[in-house]
């Protein structure tokens, strides 16, 4: 397994692995599957503002991905980032999240970020329990917010704190 900055030649994987989630799970709250323009769009607009997009290959495919994006859109929050994670349903179970999330975290590093959060739906324990094990605390969960599939979800927010610092 090999971890690398992700590339255009990668949006298509990237996109079959994140549809996959949209159509099949309730772990995205997307209801169309994205187009490879939106996934080409969602990845111009991640190198614009310097937001890592990284790859996990296994002979030379894409079996995961994570990216950091803008948590809220305020300047209070530049400091802050979220963290999305997807591995392609048949390489589950495999270390392939918890190689994404340690390297995610140090791009995050590499950046100055102080913290990460991730919002994950509840049920979705494989992914709260990958964050609990590399130190993400659960700070709340918003009971029923999401809806999907005829289905009120709950979300559950995890973060962590990348420095001790109380000034960057």
């Amino acid at each position: 397994m090999k971890i690398e900055n992700a590339n255009e030649t990668h949006l298509k994987e990237i996109n079959e692995i994140t549809n996959y989630s949209i159509v099949n799970t309730n772990f995205n709250f997307n209801f169309e599957p994205k187009t490879l323009e939106d996934t080409k769009k969602w990845y111009d607009e991640h190198i614009q503002k310097d937001f890592p997009i990284i790859v996990c290959l296994l002979d030379n495919k894409v079996v995961g991905w994570a990216s950091l994006s803008t948590f809220r859109d305020y300047r209070g929050y530049d400091k802050t980032v979220e963290v999305s994670l997807y591995v392609k349903n048949e390489y589950k179970r495999k270390g392939i999240g918890s190689l994404l999330l340690k390297n995610i975290e140090e791009e995050a590093k590499k950046r100055n970020f102080n913290a990460i959060v991730s919002v994950i739906t509840g049920g979705n324990d494989a992914s709260i329990n990958l964050h609990k094990k590399f130190g993400y605390e659960v700070k709340c969960t918003f009971e029923k917010i999401g809806f999907k599939n005829d289905t009120f979800l709950d979300v559950v927010f995890l973060y962590k704190i990348l420095w001790n610092k109380n000034v960057i």
